[in-house]
């Protein structure tokens, strides 16, 4: 393959596979005021929904029923003596309907839902994690472009997915760090919950279907003793990518016991499997993002045996990056995606052999 004028070196590998590797679970630190995007833009497609029910004729209030970017507080642990610790009520047990303004002052000033405030923040302190969960493809379009019984049963299954991996971030990574006097070191002590704030996302950068939830952190988490922590970033990168599995299955696990989906075989390096049944070629038409990113590849990069580096992955993915369409409302979306002439195809075929192969495998 020819080099093209000054080329970025870039690995290939499987692909072109950045997107979904990436997509498995992500974790980017957030800093000062980071978290004003996943307000605005649920606040935005709040406004937009609002104003389709007003012509319509209808009365509605923002983050009504059907809503899908209203924050929402997520609490993986202790539950109960964690929402008590930091001021929150029973709401926020149930999933409740999390205040901008709450989670702003959390995340920027570090300061808790009932006043309390941890050690101030520097100018170049971590304020937050933002660990994004995203479906694989044929899920999103799963629910985008059928029934109302499947849109239902996705967005339950995508929800204890979440929850399921955020159980196994705080067992396995939920600690703070504190200072030893004995041996001078500073030992994880385990927090007995994590608060997070969950903002459900629907669109890929290119406005096709894609769900996916942004589980924000904030970087002061409550203690046993009520004092607010740091957490301890090592351990949360350290069990990234085994979160990512446990929701990836976890999710297939829900989809198969309440509507009979069967799956192809699940990606080794990903975690991630499609749906049987779902035409490949759909897949493809709805994956422009993918798309774009290998049409750049082909075009800007030498590629060579290995992996990519993260600087080679960041120049990829803001190349080809527009700007997001996630303000739109659900409605609006949906009603987009199926006048859409790409369409669904079904592939009853691939299904029945998926389901015969399955039945028929001996037990491990």
């Amino acid at each position: 393959m020819h080099a093209p004028p000054n080329p970025i070196r870039y690995s290939w590998f499987r692909s072109f596979n950045v997107v979904r590797w990436s997509l498995v679970l992500t974790i980017s630190r957030l800093s000062r005021w980071s978290i004003n995007y996943y307000n605005d833009t649920a606040r935005q497609a709040a406004q937009d929904g609002l104003d389709r029910r007003r012509a319509n004729g209808g009365l509605g209030e923002y983050y009504s029923e059907g809503d899908t970017r209203a924050p929402s507080w997520l609490i993986a642990g202790e539950a109960a003596h964690t929402v008590e610790l930091v001021g929150l009520d029973g709401r926020a047990l149930d999933g409740g309907t999390a205040d901008p303004e709450v989670v702003q002052r959390w995340l920027d000033d570090g300061i808790a839902p009932d006043g309390h405030a941890g050690r101030a923040f520097a100018k170049s302190s971590v304020h937050g994690f933002d660990l994004t969960f995203a479906a694989p493809k044929s899920v999103s379009l799963l629910r985008a472009l059928t029934t109302g019984v499947n849109d239902k049963a996705v967005s339950e299954a995508h929800r204890r997915a979440v929850t399921a991996a955020m159980a196994y971030l705080h067992q396995h990574a939920g600690y703070t760090r504190v200072h030893n006097p004995v041996t001078g070191t500073k030992d994880l002590q385990r927090l007995p919950g994590l608060v997070a704030i969950a903002y459900q996302h629907e669109t890929s950068r290119c406005g096709d279907p894609h769900l996916h939830t942004h589980v924000i952190v904030p970087n002061r988490q409550a203690r046993a003793d009520g004092a607010l922590v740091s957490l301890d970033s090592k351990s949360l990168y350290h069990e990234a990518k085994a979160a990512g599995v446990v929701y990836q299955a976890v999710l297939r696990h829900e989809l198969h016991a309440e509507r009979g989906v069967e799956w192809h075989p699940v990606d080794p390096h990903t975690g991630m499997a499609e749906i049987a049944g779902i035409a490949t070629e759909c897949v493809t038409a709805w994956s422009r993002r993918s798309s774009r990113l290998r049409e750049w590849a082909r075009n800007n990069l030498v590629l060579v045996d290995g992996a990519p580096s993260a600087q080679q992955l960041a120049a990829a993915q803001k190349a080809t990056r527009p700007a997001k369409p996630e303000s739109t409302s659900w409605a609006a979306l949906r009603a987009q995606w199926r006048a859409d002439a790409r369409g669904l195809r079904l592939d009853r075929g691939a299904h029945l052999e998926v389901r015969a192969a399955r039945r028929t495998a001996p037990l491990d």
